[in-house]
C-alpha cells in the first residue's frame, strides 16, 4: 500500500506503538535526545544529518629568479628583456566547494523497544537513519574534508637546483715561464721552467663561454632543420623531432642564466565550513596575502576571502504551510507541542559564493539540511507488519514509502 499521502504535517517528540506478539504488547519509543528525562534501557541513537561545506583553495607561488649572468646579457646575446631582481607573489587561482553530512546534534533521536526482533533499523556509517523493515541499495560514498593543510609543492625540485650551469668551466689552466738561477759547479746561472696556474675566470668570460655555447646549439639545430649535414646522414621523423626538443630545451636552460627563470608552485588547501543560519549570511573563511599566500581565518597577514551563503527560499511554499498550521492549531485551542514519527528532511537550496574583494571566484547551489524543514512518518503506520522506508542517509530524505 502507498503512504505518501499521508505525510501531512507530523511532529516528533514520542511514538508510542502497539503490536500483538504472542499475548505481549510490544513498543518502539522515539524521543529527541534533548527531550529525554530518564535512562532508556536497550536504547538507539540515530541523527539527522546538517550539510558542511568543503571548500578546496588552490593558489599559485610565481617566483622569479634573476640570472647570474642577466649584467652582460645585452653584450653577447643581445636583449635585456631579463628579470632584474628575485621576486616572489602569491595568486589565488580557483575554488572549488563541495558538501559533506555531519551529525546535527539538535536532531539526534533516541529509539527505545521492549522487542527489538519486531522491528528492522538499518543505519548508515555516519549513524542516519537509511532505512525501515527493508535493505536499502543506497551506497555509501565517501566524502573528502579536512582543515587547512597543503600537499607537496610543486616546483620545488626547480629551486633546490637553481641554475643549471650545465658544463660551464670557471676556471682555465695556465703555464708561466719562471726563470730560476741553478748553482752548478760554483756557476750561476738562470733556467727557465714551466708552472701551471690555475687561475678562475671573470664573470665576463664565463658568460661569454656560455654565450658561445649558445650560438652552437642554435647552429646545431639549423643545420639539422636545414638538411645541412656536412655529409653525415640525418635523423628524421620522431628521431629528428627528438632532437630538436633536446636542444630546445639545452638553450633554455643556457638562456636562463641570462634572461632569469619563473618557477611556479601549486599548493591545494581544504577548509570547512558548516553553515547555520538562514537567509543570507557571510563569514571569513581565510585570508589571503600576495605576499604570504594562504593564511588561516585568525592570521593578521592579507585580506578575508568571505564565504557567503543565500537561501533560495526554494521550500517556501512548506514553510508557509507549517506556519499557518500551528496558527490553527493556537485558534482551536489544540497542542502542538508534541510531534510523533521517525523524522525526515526536506533539504533546503542555497547558493554558495566564495568572494575575494567582492569578486565572485566560485559559485555552487547545494542543499543545505540544516535550513529545510523536519517532516515525520505517521506512528499509525508502524501498525502494518508489512511496513517499509527508505532514507537518502546523508541528506535525510526520504527516499521511498510502502
Amino acid at each position: 500500500m502507498k503512504y505518501k499521502n499521508l505525510l501531512k504535517n507530523f511532529g516528533l517528540a514520542v511514538i508510542l506503538l502497539t503490536v500483538g506478539c504472542k499475548g505481549e504488547q510490544s513498543f518502539i519509543k522515539v524521543e529527541n535526545i534533548n527531550d529525554v528525562s530518564s535512562v532508556k534501557s536497550n536504547a538507539v541513537f540515530y541523527s539527522l544529518p546538517k550539510t558542511a561545506l568543503s571548500v578546496k583553495i588552490k593558489a599559485i607561488n610565481e617566483i622569479e629568479v634573476r640570472g647570474p649572468y642577466a649584467s652582460y646579457s645585452q653584450k653577447y646575446i643581445g636583449t635585456d628583456d631579463i628579470i632584474t631582481e628575485n621576486s616572489s607573489k602569491w595568486v589565488l587561482e580557483s575554488a572549488e566547494i563541495t558538501t559533506y553530512p555531519v551529525k546535527d546534534s539538535s536532531r539526534t533521536f533516541v529509539i527505545e523497544s521492549n522487542n527489538p526482533a519486531v522491528y528492522s533499523l538499518n543505519f548508515s556509517p555516519e549513524g542516519f537513519l537509511q532505512s525501515i523493515n527493508t535493505k536499502s541499495d543506497y551506497k555509501f560514498t565517501e566524502n573528502s574534508n579536512g582543515v587547512f593543510s597543503a600537499n607537496r609543492n610543486v616546483g620545488d625540485e626547480d629551486i633546490n637546483r637553481n641554475f643549471e650551469g650545465l658544463n660551464i668551466n670557471r676556471y682555465e689552466t695556465v703555464f708561466d715561464t719562471v726563470m730560476h738561477v741553478v748553482n752548478a759547479d760554483s756557476i750561476f746561472t738562470t733556467v727557465p721552467t714551466s708552472k701551471k696556474l690555475v687561475i678562475r675566470k671573470s664573470l665576463d668570460e664565463q658568460a661569454q663561454e656560455l654565450a658561445n655555447q649558445i650560438f652552437i646549439l642554435r647552429d646545431d639545430r639549423n643545420a639539422l632543420l636545414t638538411g645541412n649535414s656536412d655529409g653525415n646522414a640525418l635523423p628524421s621523423g620522431d628521431a629528428l623531432k627528438f632532437m630538436i626538443e633536446k636542444l630546445d630545451e639545452k638553450e633554455r636552460s643556457l638562456m636562463s642564466m641570462f634572461i632569469g627563470k619563473t618557477i611556479k608552485k601549486e599548493r591545494i588547501y581544504n577548509f570547512d565550513f558548516i553553515p547555520e543560519n538562514r537567509g543570507r549570511s557571510q563569514a571569513i573563511l581565510l585570508k589571503f596575502s600576495s605576499q604570504y599566500g594562504v593564511q588561516p581565518q585568525s592570521s593578521l597577514r592579507g585580506n578575508p576571502i568571505m564565504i557567503e551563503i543565500v537561501s533560495l527560499n526554494d521550500n517556501a511554499a512548506e514553510v508557509v504551510y507549517d506556519e499557518n498550521q500551528q496558527m490553527y492549531r493556537r485558534k482551536a485551542k489544540t497542542s502542538s507541542s508534541k510531534n510523533s514519527g521517525f523524522a525526515y528532511l526536506t533539504p533546503a537550496k542555497a547558493k554558495v559564493r566564495i568572494l575575494q574583494n567582492n569578486d565572485v571566484i566560485a559559485e555552487q547551489i547545494v542543499n543545505l539540511s540544516q535550513m529545510g524543514l523536519v517532516r515525520y512518518i505517521p506512528a499509525f503506520l508502524f501498525e502494518d507488519k508489512d511496513f517499509k522506508a527508505e532514507f537518502y542517509p546523508q541528506s535525510g530524505t526520504l527516499k521511498s514509502l510502502n
